[in-house]
């Protein structure tokens, strides 16, 4: 029998499944809202895409909807 992990850990599916980043994803909200540019550093696996798509999809219900969303990646990945 094979165990049922209750854990989603690829991908993003909802703002249901998406937690502790209230702060961060308003602060980014309030940015881009203000029309500054952002960068987003941080080590692989600490959740930047989740968070940029749970940011998206909050702001899909705004009446501003002409941020856009450019992927780079400037290190190799060797695993």
């Amino acid at each position: 029998m094979k165990p049922n992990n209750p854990f989603l850990v690829y991908g993003y599916h909802s703002p249901t499944y998406f937690c502790d980043r209230e702060t961060e994803t308003q602060k980014i909200i309030s940015a881009l809202n203000n029309e500054r540019n952002l960068t987003l550093i941080a080590p692989r696996r600490m959740g930047k895409t989740g968070l940029i798509k749970n940011v998206f999809h909050n702001m899909a219900e705004q009446e501003k909807k002409y941020s856009a969303f450019i992927w780079t990646s400037t290190l190799p990945v060797t695993s």
